[in-house]
């Protein structure tokens, strides 16, 4: 009886002791807050990406331009913040095209998962074509 009781004690003892380091290593209040920060950051860059690109398709521009136009504006609106930087291209491409899908999908032919992905796909290819012109241009 008393072997089954130090060897209970001892066990809770280690799940303590290792419970306490895990937290004391990893600072996990700090990993939750930058993912917060994060997408926060990835909401409003979204917001602001898709307010332009929505207004560009009511004035009656190309899908193309409005994307040109979009990618241009946010780039130099958000090109100072050194988290646009270092920002998840996919999931902001992601929160992108479905908030254009839904606020204005349909004068662009756009709906459901299918013009999600169309979209992502599209907005993905033309950022990294604007992003190599704009290196080419600091060379």
């Amino acid at each position: 009886m008393k072997n089954k009781l130090k060897k209970l004690n001892l066990n809770v003892l280690a799940f303590v002791l290792l419970l306490c380091s895990t937290l004391i290593i990893f600072h996990t209040e700090k990993l939750y807050a930058a993912e917060d920060y994060d997408s926060v950051f990835i909401k409003k860059v979204s917001q602001s990406y898709t307010r332009k690109f929505c207004n560009a398709i009511g004035f009656g521009l190309s899908k193309d331009s409005a994307m040109n136009f979009s990618l241009k504006e946010n780039n130099q609106v958000f090109n100072k913040k050194k988290e646009f930087k270092n920002i998840n291209k996919e999931l902001m491409a992601e929160e992108i095209a479905i908030a254009v899908v839904e606020k204005c999908g349909y004068p662009i032919n756009l709906s459901g998962d299918k013009g999600i992905t169309e979209f992502k796909d599209y907005y993905l290819s033309k950022d990294n074509g604007a992003s190599e012109d704009k290196q080419s241009e600091e060379y």
